[in-house]
């Protein structure tokens, strides 16, 4: 595992060094969006327990939720956006091109 770590790091080494030489500024991995809307964001998780062995047990069943508020909340009830077809909640954050999601549209329009 560690000959395997090394030649992954002396790859991305020279990766990095033939753009840096290349001129050109490299991508950023992950799309930023401006977050000036935002009021309050976080998470946490409903429900759940652990299954298994002692000292091997795994956390099963619970769900996971995200909360993205606008800094001026105008409504007193949340509005809650559930994925289904097998998705996750990450479809709500943003579009596979990089696109900004339903959330950050809703929090912009203070909804």
């Amino acid at each position: 595992m560690r000959r395997l770590s090394t030649v992954v790091l002396a790859g991305g080494f020279g990766i990095a060094t033939l753009v840096s030489l290349s001129g050109q500024s490299p991508k950023r991995p992950v799309p930023a969006f401006d977050q000036s809307a935002v009021g309050a964001r976080g998470y946490f998780y409903v429900g759940g327990n652990y299954a298994g062995e002692p000292g091997k047990q795994i956390m099963q069943g619970q769900m996971y939720a995200e909360v993205v508020a606008p800094k001026r909340v105008r409504r007193p009830y949340p509005l809650v956006l559930i994925h289904g077809a097998g998705q996750t909640a990450t479809n709500w954050m943003g579009t596979p091109d990089g696109r900004k999601g339903w959330a950050d549209y809703f929090v912009r329009r203070n909804i």
